[in-house]
């Protein structure tokens, strides 16, 4: 074989082996990229993939936005607390609510209610309706607006009207670490006397009653528990939380006037009131459930039937302003601001109708319909406050009336035509859950 011969032979076989080497690295290759792609797909789209994780990531990115402007509030407010301490700088000191604001004078105005008018000294007007705004609190005005309102009542030492021990309330296992320091006016001092929870010889809160409370029919019916116990436990823990508020923000709010609307759209607007005894409310009860349901999709703010301890702050406010120079005219007689015999028309009237019975801008607290509150007494009562209508003489606003009706409607526990009651609103509550309502014994 001659050379030429032997150099094509040669270059062929070269080429065969090349060719050879080309075909498997392609068929390498393709697995290799195969084997990535399914990789790529598991990394993106699998249970722990980046699509996944992006979402995980984008939930904690904006709940760490809602912590950190939740901080940067408190760090602002704890920055203007400081600030304030400086007599050259006018800064004042006061908490914000989450998400509201405060007056110029440090009322704070809760998140989704809107400034109507009014003065820390004579009563600030608030509306859950931003198309009360500025409005005015003018009796003019009363019948023109459109939510439900509330007039703020100052607690400059809350210490006055709370006591922080631990007690057990009555009948069941539930304690609660702070209970009323009640105010008892001289005239009531002979049938009263504020005492702990539990001690059923007298009035106090929180706490349940013996005779009313452990019936299901009222407890579980109405109210919704499975048992006294978790009603107890949502007494304690509502109580508390109306504690801790007033003690943030030095005051509450008070429904402007009485409890108005029906058990399902329960009102704070002037108008006919709900009374006790009507077939939605029923009792005390019906009237309770009413007062909870008025403030609904905000967080940070819950209405309650007003405390007994929430009346007296607000008798003793009246005291200090309107009736500073006639303070009689809260302990002793009312009939100059309020429906009564021989200055009223005799008759439940609607909540709002009159300007003269008003004070510091909420309507009906003396006359008119007599006011439930919560505060508990003896083993049946739960007592009234506001006094209505007397035939033969006059009563005033902060009387703790000795004769409690619920004794004279033994088939409806706590019931009158004429008992309605005031609303409690708390400007910071915030998240609040009710977790003992679930029918469920735990």
């Amino acid at each position: 074989m001659d050379k030429k011969k032997i150099e094509k032979k040669q270059t062929f076989q070269e080429t065969s082996n090349c060719k050879g080497i080309t075909l498997a690295a392609l068929v390498i290759t393709i697995i290799i990229l195969i084997i990535l792609s399914a990789v790529t797909i598991t990394a993106v789209l699998g249970d722990n993939g980046l699509i996944e994780q992006a979402k995980i990531t984008k939930n904690i990115t904006e709940q760490s936005i809602e912590d950190e402007a939740e901080k940067l509030n408190r760090l602002s407010q704890e920055y203007a607390n400081l600030m304030s301490e400086d007599e050259t700088i006018d800064v004042p000191k006061f908490p914000i609510p989450p998400g509201g604001s405060v007056t110029e004078d440090g009322v704070p105005i809760p998140n989704g209610f809107y400034y109507v008018g009014g003065t820390k000294n004579d009563g600030v007007v608030i509306s859950d309706n931003p198309e009360d705004e500025n409005q005015g609190t003018e009796h003019d005005k009363v019948s023109g607006l459109q939510g439900n309102q509330f007039v703020w009542v100052p607690v400059e030492n809350p210490s006055d009207y709370f006591i922080e021990e631990t007690e057990k309330l009555n009948g069941v296992e539930t304690t609660t670490n702070v209970y009323s320091k009640l105010t008892i006016r001289d005239g009531d001092k002979e049938n009263y006397t504020s005492v702990k929870p539990g001690n059923e010889s007298s009035a106090r809160e929180p706490d349940v009653l013996s005779n009313y409370d452990t019936d299901a029919q009222y407890y579980q019916e109405i109210l919704g528990y499975g048992s006294t116990k978790l009603m107890a436990d949502s007494f304690v823990q509502e109580y508390t939380e109306m504690y801790e508020s007033i003690k943030k923000y030095k005051g509450f709010y008070i429904g402007r006037y009485e409890l108005t609307g029906t058990v399902d759209t329960p009102t704070v607007k002037a108008g006919e009131v709900l009374s006790a005894s009507s077939s939605q409310a029923k009792n005390w009860y019906g009237l309770r459930k009413a007062c909870t349901e008025i403030i609904k999709n905000n967080a940070n703010v819950t209405s309650t039937m007003i405390y007994g301890v929430e009346w007296d702050a607000t008798m003793n406010w009246l005291k200090r302003t309107k009736f500073a120079e006639e303070p009689e005219k809260v302990d002793e007689d009312s009939s100059s601001w309020g429906n009564y015999y021989g200055t009223g028309t005799g008759k439940v009237e609607p909540t709002g109708s009159q300007e003269k019975w008003s004070a510091n801008h909420i309507y009906d607290l003396a006359g008119n319909c007599y006011d439930y509150t919560q505060e508990a007494l003896n083993t049946n009562y739960r007592v009234h406050r506001g006094r209505r209508l007397r035939r033969f003489r006059f009563d005033s606003s902060s009387i703790r009336p000795w004769l409690q009706l619920s004794s004279l409607f033994p088939q409806l526990p706590f019931s009158s035509s004429s008992f309605n009651n005031k609303v409690g609103l708390d400007v910071d509550r915030e998240n609040r859950v009710n977790k003992y309502n679930d029918n469920t014994e735990k």
